[in-house]
């Protein structure tokens, strides 16, 4: 990895987005460089179906961030999304030798070695890649729910729990191939949601239980989160390309079904204003057409239902109920940036909702502290705990205390 700087490339359904920082010799992230480029339709619910064509895309979008920056781009941390991303728990429990007296040692590193082990030995198919195990708690003997490795603690017997994240090992090569195609290395792959998570979320929402849900173009990715560690996360195929779908539906263009849901439609219903009307080309260019927002918010919000039913569905299966999750649900990603769209998941799923936006105060753009760009900014953070833990075993799923620092800089402002 190039010294002194770190990119992270979000490759999503619709577009790729690349954002290239320094890091200041206080430890801050100096983001000086920001990408984008359409994929062409080069992804399908997040998995690359055309290398060639998602190469062409990953290249401009880099070409584009080094023509702000003073960097050249040679790797990136990337994130993977899809409905084959998933996770698997798992627990290993491990008896503690007494001593020559008989009585309970301390447990020792060795110890906590053997527990994890235990708990990572899960089944999971052979064309699945481990993108992270993640150590979620340990209990020793009655205790349970201990966050930190009971290291000098004695007792009979450790257990430990783990929750391993996967994804489909074919559609990570396409996405490392499509990368390399494009002349740059991949650092590091990660799971979108935990991406995002790492850009809008606080730690106190870390720990009191949240849901984190981006909701992209064509996949929306959702993380639950309890005691500061995940403990589920899930994909989706429905996103904002089902809305811009409908639109078309109504005898629009492509382009302007995508411009009326970016900057003419409304997620509730209760924002809708009668009164107003817009008048855009029919298909093929053959007359026009005029349409009330009545008409573009209820093909809208029949679709936003969907997804927050989709959302709410993904947190069901967590096993995670309302009283589990008090910081409620953060959403983010280019489809939250629509008005209307926290009241409208607060109807849904009856539980509080807020927007969640990267906040960036050292950049070259403004742009970075939208939620659309939450996963590229999270890849950077990312990127420097993988830097920062190459070469030793990690404890624990979150970040040393500096890393937090850092990734204070991309939490939601209050």
């Amino acid at each position: 990895m190039q010294t002194g700087v770190i990119s992270g490339l979000d490759v999503g359904t619709s577009r790729v987005t690349c954002v290239t920082a320094e890091l200041s010799e206080e430890g801050a992230l100096i983001v000086t460089g920001v990408g984008q480029a359409s994929t062409g339709g080069g992804l399908r619910e997040g998995s690359v179906i055309d290398v060639k064509g998602v190469a062409g895309a990953v290249q401009a979008a880099i070409e584009e961030a080094e023509g702000v920056s003073s960097w050249s781009i040679d790797d990136v941390f990337v994130n993977v999304s899809g409905p084959h991303v998933r996770g698997i728990a798992g627990t290993g429990s491990v008896r503690i030798d007494r001593n020559e007296d008989y009585e309970c040692r301390e447990i020792d590193e060795e110890d906590i070695d053997r527990a994890e082990e235990a708990a990572r030995a899960v089944s999971f198919p052979a064309t699945s890649r481990v993108l992270d195990v993640v150590v979620r708690e340990y209990g020793v003997d009655s205790f349970d729910r201990l966050q930190k490795p009971p290291i000098g603690l004695r007792g009979e017997q450790l257990t430990a729990r783990v929750y391993t994240i996967l994804a489909d090992k074919t559609s990570v090569l396409n996405l490392e191939a499509a990368v390399g195609m494009a002349g740059r290395s991949v650092s590091g792959v990660f799971p979108s949601c935990l991406a995002s998570a790492k850009a809008v979320l606080s730690h106190d929402e870390l720990e009191m239980g949240v849901v984190l849900a981006d909701i992209g173009a064509g996949t929306t990715d959702v993380a639950v989160f309890s005691n500061g560690t995940v403990c589920h996360v899930g994909v989706v195929p429905v996103g904002g390309d089902l809305i811009s779908n409908d639109l078309r539906s109504l005898r629009i263009p492509s382009v302007q079904a995508e411009h009326l849901k970016r900057e003419w439609a409304v997620a509730s219903l209760t924002m809708v204003d009668p009164s107003k009307t817009v008048t855009v080309p029919k298909i093929g260019g053959r007359g026009s057409v005029s349409i009330s927002h009545s008409i573009i918010s209820q093909v809208v919000t029949a679709r936003v239902v969907e997804i927050f039913e989709a959302i709410a569905g993904e947190v069901g299966r967590s096993g995670m109920g309302v009283h589990d999750l008090p910081a409620g649900l953060v959403i983010t990603g280019g489809a939250a940036s629509m008005p209307g769209m926290a009241e409208a998941g607060r109807e849904v799923t009856g539980i509080p909702v807020e927007v969640g936006s990267p906040s960036v105060p050292d950049s070259v753009t403004d742009l970075v502290s939208k939620p659309a760009f939450a996963t590229a900014t999270g890849l950077l953070v990312l990127g420097l705990d993988y830097v920062a833990n190459a070469g030793r075993r990690r404890r624990r799923p979150g970040i040393s205390d500096t890393l937090k620092r850092i990734g204070d800089v991309f939490r939601r402002m209050r």
